[in-house]
């Protein structure tokens, strides 16, 4: 019971911190078809991102691995435990990505610009930044954590807190489920990938210019446009495979004006 207790506030800690991570990265590192705006990261309206929270978890339940014959506090168990972190980390990125592409038609990221990328999903810098965030848990937050969760999870109405937070997310998660389903339908249908980040970034644009009220936990509706028309209209701003073209051709030009200066 107390495990399941942890973990049911590591993942919400998880997936709200990586939010705020999210959410300054993505306007200071705007992706492909998305300016420098601040804008709500996640797929989910409110302000959790699952990934994350499930990454937590999982980082926090490998924090206990122990090997035969070998000091659990020593330097080669550490590093083994961190290379374990980082392959699986890695991993589930890997998975996510790929799930939301062959069963959504929906890439959530593109790593495509990184050297050494595996179909713009995974790529060694961003595998990098997660062997950082797996060091910095493991060597740094795991112990402190432990004495957190000892205060947090014996607090009074600790249960009722919890069980309003994945209520609430629940809910969440089903409404965009909901969206994204439609999304799938669309994307299928004229037979392209979404570039999420993009999709996001042109919804926002469409309903300022049609002076929408825009809310920023409710980032995939569009009340000028149905979703089918919005599609119609813009899907090239969005189609994963028309960006990156665009983003070929910028650069052959560049190469051509500097071919020429020279």
């Amino acid at each position: 019971m107390e495990t399941v207790k942890a973990i049911a506030f590591i993942f919400a800690f998880g997936s709200m911190g990586g939010w705020v991570l999210e959410f300054f990265y993505r306007h200071f590192v705007p992706s492909i078809g998305q300016t420098k705006r601040w804008v709500n990261p996640g797929f989910l309206s409110g302000p959790w991102l699952p990934l994350y929270g499930t990454g937590l978890s999982i980082l926090y339940l490998m924090s206990f691995i122990k090997f035969p014959n070998m000091d659990p506090d020593g330097l080669g168990t550490k590093v083994l435990v961190l290379l374990i972190m980082v392959a699986v980390m890695t991993v589930i990125e890997l998975i996510t990505g790929y799930v939301f592409i062959l069963r959504l038609n929906i890439r959530l990221w593109d790593y495509s610009d990184n050297r050494f990328n595996f179909y713009g999903i995974i790529c060694p810098l961003y595998t990098f930044f997660w062997g950082i965030i797996c060091a910095i848990y493991y060597l740094l937050v795991h112990e402190p954590m432990l004495k957190i969760l000892k205060v947090v999870t014996n607090l009074p109405g600790y249960v009722i807190v919890m069980i309003t937070f994945y209520t609430v997310f629940a809910l969440d998660f089903l409404h965009s489920i909901k969206i994204l389903r439609l999304l799938k339908k669309l994307a299928k249908e004229y037979n392209i990938v979404v570039l999420f980040t993009a999709f996001r970034a042109k919804l926002s644009e469409v309903r300022s210019a049609s002076k929408e009220e825009s809310h920023f936990f409710r980032p995939l509706e569009l009340k000028s446009l149905s979703m089918r028309a919005f599609f119609v209209k813009y899907k090239d701003a969005f189609t994963f495979s028309k960006l990156r073209g665009k983003i070929a051709q910028i650069k052959d030009r560049r190469s051509s004006a500097d071919d020429r200066s020279a």
